[in-house]
């Protein structure tokens, strides 16, 4: 079968007998399965591009989680020079407020 590039190129130059009486029902056939291949192609790329999109969301929702637990971990550090309260699970180990945990 041929292309609809080739199709085209046969009726813009007839050959000396004309068109075959099938010409435009192949120039039909060829220029849908041209478009079906093209279809495929763009609902490809479009599912690809709709579960980037889907996994940037998804990284964008655990990055705000991830910043909400570290927020609440620098709140509730003391502060260095504030005693810790006996009744804190550590006991008072804690005392020296973030910085201690880099030392």
């Amino acid at each position: 079968m041929a292309s609809f590039e080739e199709l085209m190129e046969q009726f813009r130059t007839p050959p000396e007998g004309g068109l075959p009486e099938t010409f435009a029902e192949e120039l039909q056939n060829a220029y849908t399965e041209e478009i079906s291949i093209r279809d495929a192609a763009v609902a490809d790329r479009e599912q690809k591009i709709a579960d980037a999109e889907k996994a940037r969301a998804e990284r964008d929702a655990e990055v705000t989680r991830l910043k909400a637990v570290n927020y609440d971990l620098l709140v509730a550090a003391p502060k260095a020079g504030n005693p810790a309260d006996n009744n804190e699970p550590d006991g008072g180990a804690a005392q020296g407020g973030i910085d201690s945990l880099f030392e």
